[in-house]
């Protein structure tokens, strides 16, 4: 037991990067927040549905419909939930080199380590599904209850929704399990490092768009298959949601036994496998087009150097995706206005379309391109190798103005410039080109604003500096500053959209864009460094009071 008690609480960590999270690096406090970040959710919703129903004047048959759909939403957002949390243990579930390396030369079994990352993974569903339904898993059944339902009737409506939700969360993580599983079995471990990280990636934008895109109550996906499953358990005799729990129950019997059979032949298959074949390497190809786009050696040594590191490393690639899958969601939600109706911006703008400028896609690309460059800005700070960086002090024969010049080279190619060509590649292909060009323009003065906005004092090589534990308390920074953002966002869509219209109203809005990121490039490039950084240090936990300056201990007394 107590080898499983150590094991269990070293998987549980690494599925949720602490150093990174925490401000204090302790399981049992990021665990609680994350915890009270869902109840608060679950508290939003409750708050919502609750007086809704019981204010509810129309027939409970009329009501039943809004409630089945409200039902599929809460459903929907338990699966969401459950799977972002497996996708964020994607890399920590099979067996890596490190658990080969160090427990494989101990006197641990293998069962023992199956077992603790099974119930460390366990832990982490669990907590999700518990925590965004524990409001409305206690609320929401007595509020839908249609009227005279006695207190059995609701106790069983109870126990079959909280049935429910834990069968959609063991769905959805099987799945993807069964997905990572399939491929570990079938593929050489070289080219599973690299496909895992692109199903990785795949299945955290395909739940975002699955959640924010869908239409009410979609009968062709799982959600629904659920809904049809509670109704079941409830005791409903309706045939079409017998036909929709058949579905549900089908999918659990095919994702679980998959997943489970495939998780535990990594733990027999892969260990040998894990230690005879290398890691992802360097590939051979010709660099004659890095040259061509950075002719200085210093600008192609650090733009080359962030781009593979970004493309081997798991963990900063995670954190990538998980900045970018942010502001996906919060673009999707603008275009679910646009499909469905119900516009932020309706009071603006009468009848906004798809294929002509509106509000909801030029937010949309903002927010993305401010999410991505925020996220390289994040990785840069987080070492790689940091054992590694004398390579760096050893050579670092150019000015530190040239370094800085060069990561931010980095960030514009690697980062912004990939966001602008995916919205000009869109925006060509649905608007008329004089506006598209016009935002286009917009987008790309601003990004090279937030560049140098977010490298404002940054004078460290990317992946070669110290950091630490905690420092950078994501969850609060990010936050508040991207509700900050979007603000400011929504307020200059507007003033862009009347510019659209008029062109010397462009030209002024681009001139004063551009004045603004000139004197941000002047700002970032001018601030004082004598050197490059690459050790952070943590602040002084004794402050001195200065007593010889107030006449303190050292003032003699008078005779």
């Amino acid at each position: 037991m107590a080898q499983f008690r150590i094991l269990y609480r070293d998987f549980l960590t690494r599925i949720l990067d602490l150093e990174l999270l925490s401000s204090r690096g302790e399981i049992e406090r990021l665990l609680v927040q994350f915890g009270a970040m869902l109840a608060a959710f679950s508290f939003s919703f409750t708050v919502y549905f609750v007086p809704r129903y019981a204010l509810a004047t129309m027939p409970y048959a009329a009501l039943s419909k809004v409630v089945n759909a409200d039902r599929d939403l809460l459903i929907s957002t338990t699966m969401a939930v459950a799977g972002m949390f497996t996708v964020l243990a994607w890399n920590t579930v099979l067996p890596d080199r490190r658990d080969c390396l160090i427990l494989g030369l101990l006197p641990v079994r293998q069962r023992t380590i199956f077992f603790a990352k099974l119930a460390a993974l366990a832990t982490i569903l669990g907590l999700s599904v518990v925590a965004i339904n524990s409001f409305t898993g206690l609320a929401y059944p007595f509020a839908s209850a249609a009227p005279g339902a006695g207190m059995l009737a609701i106790i069983r409506s109870l126990a079959a929704w909280w049935l429910t939700m834990i069968a959609a969360g063991t769905f959805v993580c099987g799945s993807l399990l069964a997905i990572q599983g399939l491929a570990a079995q079938l593929l050489p471990y070289r080219l599973f490092l690299r496909l895992s990280s692109v199903l990785q990636l795949g299945a955290f934008f395909v739940i975002l768009g699955e959640y924010f895109l869908k239409p009410p109550f979609p009968h062709a996906l799982p959600s629904a298959w659920f809904l049809g499953l509670y109704q079941q358990l409830n005791g409903s005799a309706d045939p079409f949601f017998a036909s929709l729990a058949a579905r549900a129950w089908t999918a659990l019997m095919i994702a679980v036994p998959t997943a489970a059979v495939t998780f535990a032949l990594a733990f027999r298959r892969n260990n040998r496998r894990i230690i005879e074949q290398p890691d992802i390497a360097p590939a051979r190809r010709s660099w004659s087009s890095a040259k061509r786009l950075f002719p200085k050696p210093i600008d192609r040594a650090i733009v080359l150097f962030t781009a593979r590191t970004i493309a081997r490393s798991r963990h900063h690639r995670l954190l990538l995706a998980a900045y970018c899958g942010i502001g996906l969601a919060v673009a999707l939600a603008y275009a679910r206005d646009l499909l469905y109706g119900s516009s932020t911006f309706e009071r603006f703008w009468r009848n906004p379309q798809w294929n002509r400028p509106n509000p909801q896609l030029l937010v949309g690309s903002f927010i993305l391109l401010f999410f991505a460059v925020m996220a390289a800005r994040s990785i840069f700070s987080l070492p790689i190798a940091l054992p590694a960086n004398w390579t760096f002090r050893l050579t670092a024969v150019h000015s530190p103005a040239a370094y800085c010049a060069a990561i931010r080279k980095s960030l514009v190619t690697l980062c912004a410039l990939p966001v602008w060509l995916v919205f000009a590649a869109l925006y060509l292909a649905i608007w008329p080109v004089r506006p598209s060009l016009q935002h286009l323009a917009i987008l790309a003065v601003t990004a090279v604003l937030m560049a140098d906005f977010a490298l404002y004092r940054f004078r460290k090589i990317p992946f070669a500096c110290s950091y630490l534990p905690g420092k950078a308390n994501l969850h609060v920074r990010l936050g508040i500053g991207a509700i900050a953002f979007i603000f400011l966002t929504e307020q200059g869509v507007n003033l862009e959209y009347f510019t659209l219209q008029h062109p010397i109203g462009f030209l002024i809005l681009l001139s004063v864009l551009a004045v603004v990121a000139r004197w941000a490039y002047r700002r970032t490039a001018s601030y004082p460094v004598s050197q490059m950084q690459f050790e952070e240090w943590p602040p002084r936990d004794i402050e001195s009071l200065d007593l010889h300056s107030d006449g303190g201990a050292d003032t003699a007394p008078s005779a």
